[in-house]
This record gives C-alpha cells, sequence and structure tokens, in this order.
C-alpha cells in the first residue's frame, strides 16, 4: 500500500463496560470489529475500571500501556503481568482469558490485533524536536505505520500533526521532528510458518 496519512476525524470512538475505545484503523475497510474479519486492526482505549478483556479468538494481540498500570490475571494465573507506561509491548493470544486489576484511577493503552500467527511489532518512542528516526527495514513485513500520540514530525511530505495522527505504509517510515513528539511504530509482517 502507498503511504496513507489517517486524520482523527476518520477514528471511531465507542463506549464499553470498562471505558471507551476508539479504533484508529481497521483493515480492510470493509471489515468490522463485530464481525472478526479484519487482517489488522488499530486501537487505542481508556481504561476506567477493572475488570475482563474482550475475547478475540483466532486473534494475537500486542498492548502498550501509555497511561497508568494494572495487573493482569491470564488464564487464572494472577498477577501474571504488571504493566504499566514503563513496561516492554505486551504480546498475547487473543483467547487468553484476561482479567484486568487497575493499579491507577485510569490506564490509557495502544492495542495492534492480528491474525493469530502474524508477525508484529511496537515500540513507543519520545524524541525531541528537529531528531530524526528512521524506522527499521524488516523481512516479510507487509505494513508499517506510526501513531502520533503528541507532537509534530514529517514522514517525506507528510505532516503529521494532531489532526493527521496516523500514517500507513507498504515501506519503512523515514521521520524528522518538528516538535518534541511521542509516537508508537508499528509494524506487521506474514504468518509465521510452523
Amino acid at each position: 500500500m502507498p503511504i496513507h496519512l489517517v486524520a482523527a476525524d476518520e477514528f471511531q470512538t465507542s463506549t464499553w463496560s470498562g471505558g471507551t475505545s476508539t479504533q484508529l484503523w481497521i483493515y480492510p475497510k470493509s471489515s468490522t470489529l463485530a464481525a472478526r474479519d479484519f487482517d489488522f486492526r488499530l486501537s487505542s482505549a481508556k481504561v476506567e475500571t477493572s475488570g475482563p478483556f474482550s475475547d478475540f479468538s483466532g486473534y494475537d494481540r500486542l498492548l502498550i500501556v501509555l497511561n497508568g498500570q494494572m495487573s493482569l490475571t491470564i488464564d487464572g494465573v494472577k498477577s501474571a503481568a504488571q504493566l504499566g507506561s514503563s513496561a516492554a509491548p505486551f504480546a498475547f493470544n487473543g483467547a487468553s482469558q484476561i482479567h484486568a486489576e487497575l493499579d491507577s484511577p485510569s490506564v490509557e493503552d495502544f492495542n495492534l490485533f492480528v491474525p493469530s500467527g502474524v508477525s508484529k511489532t511496537a515500540c513507543r518512542l519520545m524524541l525531541n524536536s528537529q531528531q530524526r528516526w528512521n524506522q527499521p527495514l524488516q523481512p516479510q513485513t507487509l505494513v508499517y505505520g506510526i501513531y502520533l500520540r503528541q507532537g509534530s514530525l514529517m514522514v517525506a511530505d507528510n505532516q503529521m500533526n494532531a489532526e493527521n495522527p496516523l500514517i500507513i505504509s507498504s515501506k519503512p517510515l523515514n521521520i524528522l521532528t518538528s516538535s518534541p513528539s511521542d509516537f508508537i511504530a508499528f509494524s506487521i509482517g506474514q504468518r509465521h510458518s510452523d
């Protein structure tokens, strides 16, 4: 896919029992969350009460906590993971039974969903103004992207800011920050061969 800049007004926010969830992107565009027929999905959620994660059987997930802290009980194992804004991205099977116990008033997170066995990476970066960063080329990667949380930056001729905070490409992205910037860089590959 060519470079595609996504405007914030294309995001879809919905309310669920634990807070709110904002769908940043779903592919293909004709797919839906309810039908579970997507090739990948990006979202950000604000979790305001402790409770279970939704069942996403058939998908793998990657979660990055952006603000707050929570403890996860996974398939009956209490405190199997402690997640906060300094924790590494947490990858897990969407079919796992997970209960989140909030250790702060709320948690904000970033989620990447892919079909089971599909490779994926995501990391959070915070750079000062006028810094360059090159997304690494990864073998068999199909999709590269950046979700800008704060600040502004340039990707080729594309200005990313609060109005246009998401960019998706078939090639690694090279950026130059225009102001101090906080962003998630992600990539999605092919299904692992068994």
